[in-house]
């Protein structure tokens, strides 16, 4: 049964219950010479004896465990929406605010009113799995949005250390290539267990000083960029990858589009008022 078959079944069923029907057969005549009005009125009743007797409804899903199901999945996607929200109204309030440098390598356009900082680890596969919706969104909003990549490597993941020092030192001669570097090494995040000859392997196919960045992977510049996001990322509570603050409002894990969508689209017209 489809849902839709099954809301209708469950209207039927309420309402019946109730006596709306059964016990007032001119009402029904009436509200068959009358779809609309019948519709509406139907759905004012539901609602009513929903109120009232709040119980008729797992009553009534019982001849339907699919829809129940449905129902209930629905149900605690709308509880989380909810936590979210207030979540995201306190945050914008008072804010998580990242250090973002000037060098820092960026993605987007530098003066983008709106900032998605990520704290990342190149072993992790949610962090590749939520790369390609980074990509999309950067794509659509243009230049409303930019994307800051910061490290937090997990200590079980032995080459995102590594991973994390080539990409700042590779950015130090240019961000072009670094972000270059960090495209390959997501698309080829299953080969990373073979260690740090896989980055060289990548890093070799790039237009860089290969001397220099061999220098500053070691450098105290790369070390203390690295040391400073995890930091930050902790001082964040972030014990995980990936995870998202978006002009102080944090976001937790791989998650889709729509949720990046709901954030975005909160900011974007206050920033543009302040523009204006």
């Amino acid at each position: 049964m489809s849902l839709w078959k099954g809301c209708a079944y469950l209207v039927f069923v309420l309402v019946a219950s109730s006596g709306s029907l059964v016990g007032h057969p001119e009402t029904a005549d009436a509200q068959t010479s009358r779809p609309d009005g019948a519709e509406a009125d139907l759905k004012n009743a539901v609602e009513e004896i929903l109120r009232q007797h709040p119980n008729l409804i797992l009553r009534a899903l019982e001849h339907d465990p699919v829809v129940l199901a449905d129902l209930v999945e629905r149900g605690a996607e709308l509880r989380k929406a909810k936590v979210e929200e207030a979540q995201w109204q306190a945050e914008l309030a008072n804010p998580k605010v990242p250090r973002v440098a000037e060098n820092r390598p960026i993605r987007g356009e530098r003066q983008a009113p709106v900032t998605i900082v990520e704290y990342s680890d190149f072993e992790c596969p949610y962090c590749r799995a939520v790369a390609p919706t980074l990509q999309e969104i950067l794509s659509e909003y243009g230049e409303s949005v930019r994307l800051v990549y910061k490290h937090n490597p997990l200590s079980f993941h032995a080459t995102a250390e590594p991973a994390a020092r080539y990409f700042e030192a590779i950015a130090l001669q240019s961000e072009e290539q670094a972000w270059r570097f960090h495209d390959m090494v997501f698309q080829q995040q299953r080969n990373l267990s073979r260690g740090v000859e896989v980055l060289r392997e990548i890093a070799a196919d790039l237009e860089i000083d290969h001397g220099r960045m061999r220098r500053d992977l070691e450098s105290d510049q790369v070390t203390q960029r690295i040391a400073a996001d995890r930091a930050e990322a902790s001082q964040f509570g972030f014990d995980g990858t990936p995870a998202f603050v978006i002009n102080g409002v944090s976001l937790i894990g791989n998650h889709p589009k729509r949720d990046f969508d709901r954030i975005i689209k909160k900011i974007l017209p206050e920033t543009q008022a302040m523009v204006r």
